[in-house]
């Protein structure tokens, strides 16, 4: 198998995180984590999530984030 240059493991690596980025925005609920919020602030959190998802999407060369 031929070495990976730098720039595919990049690519690999900001793949990977935003997999994990994606499995947030989709699975991840506040109570998990024992943490209880009103709906207006589930909802604000939420909104705050996806705005720095896509954040680091777009540093990632993506056009945003996405969720699974």
């Amino acid at each position: 198998m031929p070495k990976k240059t730098r720039t595919e493991l990049k690519t690999m690596a900001q793949d990977a995180l935003m997999h994990g980025i994606a499995n947030v925005l989709g699975y991840w609920e506040p109570k998990d984590e024992v943490i209880e919020l009103t709906d207006a602030e589930r909802e604000e959190l939420r909104e705050i999530m996806q705005r720095e998802a896509d954040r680091i999407a777009k540093i990632f060369g993506y056009e945003k984030a996405w969720s699974n």
